[in-house]
């Protein structure tokens, strides 16, 4: 008899919490977790209308508005019921440093990202756990209309956008079923398991974004002003849509010939804007060329020097292409762009090179031979 008391009082009590209204504190609470991702909106509004790796982002956006709407009611239960979790508030400290470590390293991959999720663990200290899990699917599509994202799937599993398109759709397509899974069973994952869960995704990420970071070497800034023998070498004026591109940096190309092979090198001064700076092979990508491999590699000149540089072999239009890139500072070379990130500050000169040249009748170590001769004579 006591228990069914017992039962009969704790749900009046839930009915009675469900009728009350959504505390207006907790709202403002979750608005302005908000506010960090909504700073990164002008931005990500900027490449998804420029840049062909991300234009198609928007889509994800408007999935997380429509998963958010499809939680909101759950979420809303939870609020009027849960007390605050100030266990969120450890989430919410993780993402504020990844988010300050975005602005001063000005990444905005990192900084869009650790908003998004600075905005989800608000939601989670302010209206409890189960409000957190029941948007974390709309919050997961959020993540995939993070710039780069495309690029960086195109880059680890060397495919190409339209593929990456496919996939992040089916992803969200995943979160959209889980939405509605949770909505009709009212599942909800025990905190722990997905604490678990959060940090090993956390140190998969992490190793997938420092693998391949390569080695780094003496600085290496080849002077392309001068002439080597044996080398014919022309300045190729840059097209209007470059210049427009580099705005803010010195970029220069020049062709350089031995009779018989030719390449093109592409010497970019990096600005204070180190937006206009972008990984080669995005670049590549965009221009519609496939990308057949790209790793970081650690290759000797021909007169010693050692030089790190990401490796890139393409097709563009049919036509083999071996790029090498690497990043100069003034007290080291880096070959791979997050490398780069990393270490650049905009107190300190960095150079970017590109050096390509065609794969002629598919031998690629003449190729590179070629690149790295003409390097080592500049």
């Amino acid at each position: 008899m006591k228990r069914n008391d017992c039962t009969s009082e704790i749900r009046s009590e839930q009915t009675a919490a469900a009728s009350r209204p959504v505390p207006k504190k907790r709202l403002a609470g979750v608005f302005l977790a908000g506010i960090p991702f909504f700073c990164t909106l002008p931005y990500s509004l900027h490449s998804w209308w420029t840049s062909p790796m991300d234009r198609t982002n928007w889509i994800f956006f408007l999935a997380f508005l429509l998963l958010a709407v499809c939680g909101a009611p759950a979420a809303i239960d939870s609020a009027k019921q849960e007390k605050k979790d100030w266990f969120a508030l450890l989430a919410m400290a993780a993402a504020a440093v990844l988010y300050a470590g975005g602005i001063v390293k000005q990444i905005y991959f990192i900084r869009i990202l650790a908003g998004t999720w600075f905005w989800w663990t608000g939601v989670w200290f302010f209206c409890g756990w189960n409000a957190a899990w029941a948007l974390i699917p709309a919050f997961l599509v959020l993540s995939l209309s993070c710039t780069s994202t495309t690029f960086l799937l195109c880059r680890h599993l060397l495919i190409q956008p339209r593929t990456v398109l496919f996939l992040k759709l089916g992803a969200a397509l995943l979160c959209a079923t889980a939405c509605a899974v949770f909505m009709l069973t009212g599942f909800t994952m025990k905190r722990d398991v997905f604490w678990f869960l959060l940090v090993a995704a956390a140190i998969l990420t992490g190793t997938m974004l420092a693998r391949g970071s390569g080695k780094s070497a003496a600085p290496f800034l080849p002077d392309l002003t001068a002439e080597a023998e044996g080398f014919t070498k022309t300045e190729i004026p840059l097209s209007e849509s470059s210049i427009r591109f580099f705005e803010g940096a010195e970029a220069h190309q020049y062709s350089i010939t031995d009779g018989v092979f030719q390449c093109s090198i592409l010497k970019v001064k990096c600005g204070n804007d180190i937006h206009k700076i972008h990984p080669a092979s995005h670049c590549i990508r965009s221009g519609g060329a496939l990308i057949l491999s790209e790793s970081v590699v650690l290759l000797a000149l021909p007169d010693g020097r050692s030089l790190p540089v990401t490796e890139i072999r393409s097709r563009i239009r049919n036509t083999p292409v071996l790029t090498l890139v690497w990043y100069t500072g003034p007290e080291e070379t880096v070959g791979s762009f997050y490398a780069f990130r990393r270490k650049w500050s905009p107190s300190k000169q960095w150079f970017s090179f590109q050096a390509a040249t065609e794969i002629y009748n598919g031998n690629e170590d003449a190729a590179r031979n070629f690149l790295l001769t003409v390097l080592s004579k500049f």
